[in-house]
């Protein structure tokens, strides 16, 4: 008898998501789903679960580290899977978030500094500068996408700094930038023209370093001496532009739109702005368009949240799921801008465990300066369609869920 799965195609999923996945996370803390074309993978549906998979030694992002492991490592399967030439191999293979336990643990070492509390704070007045800016050019047009003529370009102009890239290659950069998420774009090319620069950007921080992310990449060394490769850098820099960029600028306008959905929250925020770090916070549980984590492989038979599991298994952590566990969240349904969790507890969007996110607090410093600019320092902002005409974007089931454009009047 075949074993029951559910499938993420369903309407369901897509119609009324909170309620689907709340639906799951009370039948089981894991649930086996299915793909069209692809096995059966074992979804963990519970806030403490995910956050305890995450960081349990047992379960690698690497297939090929699962002991009698055959076939392609999953370098060669992601760049199969975006048709992209072999020549990226070497680029997918140096990405600290596929790899595990002492590589990753090396490599994570070395790349910290890039993303240090006091560089982040630093940035302040730059990102608060560009925000201005662009809002400024979208008031006098009186209407826009918040999308194409605010978020991407902010987060965009905000990571080419951040990197070091030169003013006048900013525009060329992020318009490479925002083809790795245009269906109709040539991955390929803009992929090789990105890696061809930056490439040429290591080079010249090598000779003449600068107060950029390149530079510290290029400079820091451990204990030992060790230093980052070239393809590890590149492979940085291409992560960075991947999750830095596309996952806030597409956050903030969902931010706007839940806030918008509930008018008493965004009311509150603006009598009390101070609490906007809360509200960021409290936004990133309910906005955040990355539903699940990246998928994790067991490396021997086990037993995880009661359920047993195969060695080889997949597993993946839904994000959405576990930030709406009412075991953690009271009322995980109510967007409360002031809301405040236990020591330990908090949403899962960034990750948790060796994998989190480095770059959480510039996402973070992004969120509060956009949404202090759009909606507490203005009270201008619409949106000038109603609901029901937003078209969103799922590149696979039970994927990122990105709203294509967000018409508003300011």
């Amino acid at each position: 008898m075949a074993e029951p799965f559910v499938s993420l195609t369903n309407p369901e999923f897509t119609d009324d998501p909170i309620g689907a996945y709340a639906r799951l996370r009370e039948q089981s803390p894991l649930v086996r789903i299915g793909f069209p074309g692809g096995p059966p993978v074992w979804l963990i549906t519970r806030n403490e679960d995910v956050k305890a998979a995450l960081s349990d030694p047992r379960l690698v992002v690497d297939y090929s580290n699962v002991p009698g492991h055959q076939g392609p490592g999953i370098a060669d399967q992601m760049v199969a899977a975006l048709d992209l030439p072999d020549e990226f191999v070497p680029y997918v293979a140096a990405n600290m978030m596929l790899k595990d336990g002492k590589e990753h643990a090396r490599q994570r070492r070395l790349v910290t500094p890039a993303f240090s509390v006091r560089r982040i704070k630093a940035l302040r007045p730059r990102i608060e500068e560009i925000s201005a800016r662009l809002l400024d050019a979208l008031a006098a047009k009186g209407s826009g996408d918040l999308i194409e003529d605010y978020s991407s370009p902010l987060t965009g102009t905000v990571i080419c700094e951040l990197i070091g890239i030169d003013e006048a290659d900013q525009p060329q950069v992020r318009k490479w930038m925002n083809e790795y998420t245009a269906p109709d774009a040539d991955l390929a090319a803009s992929g090789r023209a990105m890696v061809d620069h930056i490439k040429k950007l290591i080079a010249r921080r090598r000779a003449e370093p600068a107060q950029d992310m390149i530079s510290t990449l290029v400079q820091t060394s451990d204990e030992n001496g060790d230093r980052l490769s070239e393809d590890e850098i590149v492979s940085m820099v291409l992560l960075v532009v991947n999750n830095g960029h596309h996952s806030t600028s597409h956050f903030i306008p969902n931010a706007v739109l839940a806030l918008f959905d509930h008018p008493d929250q965004l009311a509150l925020l603006r009598a009390r702005p101070e609490a906007l770090p809360h509200a960021v916070s409290e936004l990133m549980r309910v906005a955040n368009p990355v539903p699940t984590a990246g998928p994790r492989y067991a490396t021997e038979d086990m037993e995880f949240a009661g359920v047993p599991i195969r060695k080889g298994d997949a597993l993946t952590g839904s994000y959405l799921s576990a930030n709406y566990d009412p075991r953690v969240f009271p009322e995980p349904e109510r967007c409360d801008v002031e809301r405040v969790l236990k020591r330990g507890q908090g949403h899962l969007s960034y990750g948790a465990g060796p994998h989190y996110c480095p770059g959480a607090a510039l996402a973070d410093l992004e969120a509060r300066i956009a949404l202090d600019h759009l909606l507490i320092q203005r009270d201008s902002l619409e949106i000038a369609v109603s609901r029901d005409a937003l078209r969103y974007t799922e590149a696979t089931p039970g994927g990122a869920r990105l709203l294509n454009a967000l018409p508003v009047r300011l």
